[in-house]
């Protein structure tokens, strides 16, 4: 019996020898993997700073105590790691060192197993070369033994820049009103315009006359736009006499300055021709205000992209307002207004 045994030790030390002979290390037990594992990039582009997000599952049986750890390990391509930028478990406190990262339960805590775990490293910079590299992620007990691990692999790789154009877009029209559309400050539409011609027609004194054209524009500028209006020379007839712009000390109680501020040696004060309009960014005190020479008056704004629909949005109406006393000169009295409509991309 006594040989019996010699003999069976002499085998496995031949056995061992044999394998230590064949592969370079003899036979260990080999610690038990994590059931699963993952790190998540916030990019994985070469060379710039990534958050790592960890997040392990211990198997049930192998839940960590104090002292015990989790242990990240970062490949040496991977620089400006730091425990610094580490946030471990809850009841676990950050170290490590160089490539390291440790989360190492406190003093009479405990780490689940029957949930999953997550270690965020913020601040890593990626490999400078494209491909795949490991991150190794571990538990340890306190004598520093590991308990279960597994190798995870992440891929470094160029980023996939992805372009479009736009074309720019504008689209600005002017429209008819009459008499049929609802009222602008109050005042009804006296009459049917155009697209191109304003038509007061014979006016009367003492009646204030209000005519309007519809203007709507489409745009994406994404800043928006704005419209104004601006007039060739005050409204004259053929031997100069004028119908002056509303003057702006009687912008608070016009139409009615038109009889009161008559002054027979100041023919400015004959009458008067006012804008207005319905867009709210442009009611110009108590809504009305006049040419001042030929400087642009902004009658129409949005702060963005409009599809020509919604007052002071995509459209307004501009209203234009005349009432004469009985001593404005007779003739046939005319200008010429000329809009523009200015967008901002």
């Amino acid at each position: 019996m006594f040989k019996t045994k010699k003999f069976k030790v002499l085998i496995s030390a031949l056995v061992i020898f044999s394998m230590a002979m064949m592969y370079g290390y003899s036979p260990i037990a080999n610690a038990a993997s994590l059931e699963s594992a993952k790190d998540t990039l916030s990019t994985s582009e070469p060379g710039v700073t990534a958050t790592h997000t960890i997040v392990i599952d211990m198997t049930d049986a192998n839940p960590l105590s104090g002292g015990e750890y989790i242990k990240v390990t970062f490949a040496n391509d991977f620089t400006t790691v730091s425990n610094a930028n580490a946030t471990c478990p809850t009841g676990t406190t950050a170290g490590g060192s160089g490539q390291e990262i440790t989360c190492t339960v406190t003093a009479g805590g405990f780490l689940a197993a029957t949930s999953t775990q997550t270690v965020t490293v913020t601040s890593v910079t990626n490999p400078s070369t494209n491909g795949d590299y490991t991150v190794d992620v571990g538990t340890y007990d306190s004598g520093n033994t590991e308990i279960e691990a597994t190798q995870m692999k992440v891929y470094i790789i160029e980023t996939v820049s992805v372009t479009a154009h736009v074309d720019s877009t504008l689209s600005f029209a002017v429209g008819t009103s009459t008499p049929s559309d609802s009222a602008i400050n109050g005042v009804n539409i006296s009459g049917t315009s155009t697209p191109t011609t304003i038509p007061f027609g014979t006016i009367q004194p003492e009646t204030q006359y209000m005519m309007a054209q519809i203007l709507t524009v489409s745009t994406n500028a994404d800043s928006g736009y704005v419209v104004t209006v601006q007039q060739s020379d005050d409204m004259k007839n053929a031997a100069g006499a004028d119908i002056d712009p509303l003057i702006t000390s009687a912008t608070t109680t016009w139409p009615a300055d038109v009889t009161t501020n008559l002054n027979i040696a100041d023919e400015s004060t004959y009458g008067y021709m006012a804008i207005t309009t319905d867009d709210s960014d442009y009611h110009f005190g108590d809504g009305y205000e006049g040419f001042n020479g030929t400087t642009p008056i902004a009658v129409m704004t949005h702060d963005g992209p409009a599809g020509g629909t919604g007052t002071g949005v995509g459209t307004t109406r501009v209203g234009y307002s005349i009432e004469i006393t009985n001593v404005q000169e007779a003739g046939d009295y005319s200008n010429t207004l000329t809009y523009i409509c200015t967008p901002t991309y």
